[in-house]
C-alpha cells in the first residue's frame, strides 16, 4: 500500500511536467495583426495583398479587394487604434480601426474577419457557389 501511494505524486508529476514541456499550437495572424496588414495594403494600394489576406479558395476576393483599394486605397493612414468585437463567436471578429490620414482627416472603418485554420483573414468575396441557383442553403418558402 505504501508504494502505491509514492508512485501517485511521481505519476502526477510527470503527467504536470509533460504538460508543460509541449509547445503550444502554431498562432497564425491575430485580429489586430489583420487589421494593421489590411490598412497597410490599403496604403500601398497592393490588391495582391489584400488578396491574400482573403479566405482561401473564395470566388471574387480579388474584386471586392480593388474595391477596398479604389474606395481608401493610398490615404497614408496612421493608425490610432483597433478594438476588436467578437460578437457573434469565437471564429469571427470585427476590428473598429480608427485611423488619420496624411492630411490629418480622421478616418474609420470596420474590418469583418473569420478564423481560417488558425489565422484570421478578411471577409472578402465569397464562399465557392454561394448566389447561385439551387445553391442558397435555406429556403423562403414553406415546403409543398
Amino acid at each position: 500500500m505504501n508504494l502505491r501511494k509514492s508512485h501517485i505524486p511521481a505519476a502526477l508529476a510527470c503527467a504536470l511536467l509533460l504538460g508543460c514541456a509541449q509547445e503550444p499550437a502554431a498562432q497564425g495572424r491575430t485580429e489586430r495583426q489583420t487589421a494593421e496588414a489590411y490598412v497597410q495594403a490599403l496604403n500601398s494600394r497592393d490588391v495582391e495583398a489584400l488578396v491574400k489576406l482573403g479566405p482561401p479558395g473564395y470566388e471574387e476576393v480579388e474584386a471586392d479587394a480593388r474595391k477596398a483599394v479604389a474606395a481608401d486605397g493610398g490615404k497614408g493612414l496612421e493608425i490610432d487604434s483597433v478594438k476588436v468585437s467578437h460578437e457573434f463567436g469565437d471564429d469571427v471578429a470585427s476590428a473598429h480601426v480608427a485611423a488619420t490620414d496624411r492630411s490629418g482627416k480622421p478616418f474609420a472603418t470596420y474590418v469583418q474577419m473569420s478564423r481560417h485554420d488558425g489565422t484570421w483573414v478578411v471577409v472578402l468575396g465569397h464562399a465557392p457557389g454561394a448566389g447561385k441557383a439551387g445553391a442558397s442553403p435555406a429556403a423562403t418558402e414553406p415546403p409543398g
